[in-house]
């Protein structure tokens, strides 16, 4: 019996050796993401289900969350479903999904049409209604709850899926970890994992072998409880997909923008991952779901779409663009008309996004202001998501404000550099700034493989573009050109800030040297040139300075600049107060925000005390904001760090001043800051604001003997 004991543990010890991903996020981060994906640039998302027979909400909402408005407070929605549908529940509508317009090869021909390269179809969104005969759907919620059972009545995820794989474009799948209101989700979350989503996410990898599983739903449990790391480390190592699948990062509560595959910023078209895959998601109007709701001026231009796409591609990312087919199988007439303009573009300027990577300078900007603001007539009070945002940003801006007037890519392959601009030159002159250029160099016009002329001017180079003829013209999207054997640089160094043992309110700085390169910095805020002091040894700075620096050599051009803050920090007094009671005093707002600006000068719906800083004072859980104010008690002198974690946007102050600024609309990543501060009371305030989606607010501390934790109620006060 020993033997052979000694013999499985040998055997089970040789079998987790060999795997080559661990159930960790240290392990798991490690794997690279397929080439392909990376490539591939542009992708179509497709929700569809039952939703679609309602296919509505309010302009600027989702109309794929029809069933959760319907049943929770969404006055609207209930409106309209009792104006439409009488007493039917949300299930009674699954008989009319019938789908029975849908022809997959015609799907599959349009998504090929349009210069995508891969699709993702929510096999399952938030309702819970599977595109597939999941028999865990149906036996879960005790009722048909499948498209092979109720409505269609076929496997609407097979029969697209094997329809695009007839074409050049992959083929995904969405996924939705939770249901919002799947009765054993409500009753039994460990059950639900193992019995219910385990079982359908491990039957669409084995039955489908989807290139891409996009998982959502995944902030209402961390990724312990979704057992994440465990399906990772199974789709890594053993899965029939293994070698090829990608994934994205929404795989727990806190997850997102930290780990999994490629991140997925949705609505965010500010947000920049320089170093990390990404991935935008939009719809062409505002909702992913069909919504008959919208008109034609809420759906973006044809230009807007290519300029976004343009946009991500050269910052490194790429573009989901989601289309929302009615209940009968059909993609309106609109969202087609896009598809096949974008896909024109592409015919035509294709080799500038495919196969690309993010070039020193992603864009060059004119001047002007770039911190432009919400108007009050931006529909649903938030421009970024509705607006033809691209436009503004680059053809059509507001008086004084600039604009992206290039956009470049880069082909490492060919050592090419592709300049787009989204709007034809003035006197057919195209500038293209701080770039000198070999004598020689060949610079093409995609639209019509013309070579054109070009001259050095000082630090710019002037393209002389052809004249803007009616052929120009008939795809007016953007005009790029390309400049052959330019462009190849340099890595970028790295700038390292850790603590001074020697001095605790003091840094000390040190910075990577890439391969055959010099490292030359600055820290008077200036832009480092190849006379600037070259890097050779970690350094403390005696005062709060800016560092920046660049990697210099002969063969290549200087790298992307890199720029990090280092702070000198001096002590703070504690306040000398008294009569303080416990808890922190809080205001929570209403209000559609996109920056803590939208705050000022507004009244609260509703004030109280709190003992944590949490959303929990919330009136709603959606265009809400909240402000804690008080004193923080330190209970002994010395240098902390705070960890201010939010979606959206979050502001921490201490003594007046700043501490970390995490303003803005963004998912839930954290953000550090430090302080030196002497025992006592400190004043603290913490701003919050909420726009849509995923939600969350937290602040913890750590310190010399006290390990990162959340900063407890014993430790906030406020003024009578």
């Amino acid at each position: 019996m020993k033997k052979y004991m000694l013999t499985f543990l040998l055997f089970t010890a040789g079998v987790a050796y060999s795997q080559p991903f661990q159930d960790n996020w240290e392990s798991l981060d490690k794997r690279v993401t397929p080439q392909w994906w990376k490539d591939a640039k542009f992708g179509i998302f497709i929700h569809w289900g039952t939703y679609s027979v309602p296919g509505w909400s309010t302009k600027g909402n989702y109309a794929e969350w029809y069933q959760q408005g319907l049943q929770t407070t969404d006055t609207a929605r209930q409106r309209f479903h009792r104006e439409k549908f009488g007493s039917k529940t949300y299930y009674d509508l699954a008989p009319d999904f019938k789908a029975e317009l849908f022809k997959p090869d015609e799907w599959a021909k349009l998504f090929e049409a349009s210069g995508a390269k891969y699709i993702v179809l929510t096999s399952k969104h938030h309702d819970g209604y599977a595109l597939w005969p999941s028999a865990e759907a149906s036996k879960t919620w005790g009722f048909p709850w499948n498209a092979s059972v109720i409505g269609p009545k076929r496997d609407l995820l097979g029969d697209l899926f094997k329809a695009v794989r007839k074409t050049s474009v992959r083929a995904g799948m969405y996924y939705s970890l939770y249901e919002w209101f799947n009765p054993l989700w409500l009753s039994n979350k460990p059950a639900y994992v193992d019995q219910h989503m385990w079982p359908q996410m491990k039957d669409l990898i084995t039955n489908y072998q989807p290139d891409i599983f996009w998982t959502d739903g995944e902030w209402d449990a961390p990724a312990e409880t979704w057992k994440s790391q465990q399906f990772l480390a199974w789709l890594f190592n053993e899965s029939p997909v293994k070698d090829k699948i990608v994934v994205n990062d929404r795989w727990g509560s806190g997850v997102r923008f930290k780990h999994g595959g490629f991140f997925t910023p949705e609505y965010q078209p500010d947000l920049d991952f320089e170093n990390h895959d990404w991935e935008e998601s939009r719809g062409m109007g505002h909702s992913y779901g069909y919504n008959r709701e919208e008109d034609a001026w809420d759906y973006n231009s044809t230009q807007s779409l290519v300029v976004a796409l343009i946009d991500k591609v050269s910052r490194g990312g790429n573009f989901l663009l989601d289309i929302g087919p009615d209940e009968h199988g059909k993609i309106p007439p609109i969202m087609q008309e896009r598809l096949l303009e974008v896909g024109d573009w592409l015919k035509l300027n294709g080799e500038a996004i495919y196969g690309t990577t993010r070039w020193i300078q992603p864009m060059q900007w004119s001047e002007g202001k770039r911190d432009y603001k919400m108007k009050a007539n931006d529909h649903a009070g938030n421009w970024r998501a509705t607006s033809d945002i691209m436009l503004k940003l680059t053809v059509d801006p507001d008086p004084g404000y600039a604009v992206k007037e290039v956009f470049f890519t880069y082909q490492p392959g060919t050592n090419s550099v592709y300049a787009i601009t989204p709007k034809y030159p003035e006197n057919n002159e195209l500038i293209l700034k701080d770039i000198q250029l070999p004598v020689g160099t060949t610079v093409t016009f995609l639209s019509n493989n013309q070579k054109l002329n070009w001259t050095q001017s000082g630090s710019n180079v002037i393209v002389n573009m052809p004249s803007f003829t009616e052929k120009i013209a008939s795809i007016p999207y953007a005009y790029g050109v390309k400049i052959e054997n330019f462009g190849r640089f340099n890595a970028k160094p790295m700038i390292k800030v850790s603590s001074n043992p020697k001095s605790p309110l003091s840094s000390i700085v040190s910075m990577t040297i890439p391969a055959s390169t010099v490292v030359r910095y600055t820290t008077d805020g200036s832009t480092p040139t190849s006379q600037s002091p070259v890097y050779s040894n970690e350094f403390v700075p005696e005062k709060t300075l800016t560092v920046k620096a660049k990697a210099f050599s002969q063969d290549r051009l200087p790298s992307a600049l890199v720029t990090q803050e280092v702070n000198v920090l001096q002590w703070r007094e504690a306040h000398r107060v008294r009569n303080l009671l416990p808890g922190l005093f809080y205001q929570a707002f209403e209000v559609n925000a996109t920056s803590m600006s939208d705050l000022v000068n507004l009244a609260s719906v509703k004030q109280g005390t709190a003992s944590a800083i949490n959303i929990s004072p919330l009136t709603r859980k959606e265009n809400a904001a909240l402000q804690f104010d008080g004193f923080l008690k330190i209970t002994k002198d010395g240098i902390y760090t705070f960890y201010l974690s939010s979606d959206d946007g979050s502001i921490l102050t201490i003594d007046d001043q700043v501490i970390i600024d995490h303003d803005g609309l963004h998912g839930n990543d954290e953000k550090q800051g430090v302080v030196a501060l002497k025992k006592g009371y400190h004043k603290i305030q913490v701003d919050f604001f909420q726009a849509t989606g995923g939600i969350d607010l937290k602040l913890l501390y750590s310190a010399a003997g006290l390990l990162k934790t959340v900063i407890p109620a014993t430790a906030l006060f406020h003024l009578p």
